[in-house]
């Protein structure tokens, strides 16, 4: 399995931490909201502070850190270089071709937030591992309170990790209240050297968030109304005389 998907997963299924002082004996840190570092150009180096890093094409040699491309509509054909390129996993647009096999490789969906409940609900079900919210605009990586209601509406409909878009400068007051919602991991467009700067910040302030509280771990679920079914007792028959 794909060692990001792996971590989304886990950050998605963890339960809250138990109480008390430190970790328990043998028992390993639950992993914190991951960051996706989307690298816009070519910089001198990558960026480091991510969990992961999508490069604007196949790369020969990374490193430890897991990688991806976002695929384009029509790149399903791509699949078989990245994989003998050692990728982790793909970003794929909502609208782009359909491609199977694979399995080493993780798939994250990128769907446009205006998409309508039933049609979001439906991810659910589809053959990708984690859902990320947003498109490819640079108005929608700022942080407002709609974003943030985005945040609560995906999470609590998708049983798959969420992940939205952040800017680089976001503080840790905000991805506090963007993991509070119940998303898995953020995004962060590098198009510079200062925003590969700022992802160091990131990695601080993620390292720093306390884990959400018990409440914040319980995700929306349907109440169907629980019908009683009355059945009145018949008459017994009078005795005829």
């Amino acid at each position: 399995m794909s060692r990001f998907i792996e971590k989304l997963k886990q950050v998605y299924q963890a339960a809250p931490q138990p109480l008390g002082f430190g970790h328990r004996k043998n028992e390993p840190a639950q992993p914190k909201l991951q960051v996706l570092a989307f690298l816009k150009d070519a910089l001198p180096e990558s960026p480091s502070g991510a969990d992961a890093i999508v490069f604007p094409e196949t790369q020969s040699a990374v490193g430890e850190v897991p990688w991806g491309i976002l695929l384009g509509k029509g790149a399903s054909a791509e699949i078989d270089k990245l994989a003998e390129a050692g990728a982790d996993f793909v970003v794929v647009p909502s609208d782009a071709e359909v491609f199977t096999g694979h399995k080493k490789i993780g798939k994250v969906l990128r769907v446009n937030p205006a998409v309508t409940d039933y049609v979001l609900r439906s991810t659910s079900d589809l053959p990708v591992d984690a859902v990320l919210v947003g498109t490819d605009t640079d108005e929608e990586k700022k942080l407002t309170w709609e974003r943030l209601m985005l945040c609560q509406r995906f999470a609590g409909l998708l049983t798959k990790p969420v992940l939205v878009p952040v800017p680089p400068n976001v503080t840790a007051e905000e991805l506090k209240m963007v993991w509070d919602t119940g998303v898995s991991g953020v995004t962060v467009d590098i198009k510079s050297v200062s925003d590969a700067a700022a992802l160091a910040t990131i990695r601080e302030h993620v390292d720093g968030l306390k884990y959400p509280s018990r409440r914040k771990f319980e995700r929306l679920s349907p109440v169907l109304p629980h019908v009683h079914e009355v059945v009145e007792d018949e008459p017994d028959d009078e005795e005829e005389d």
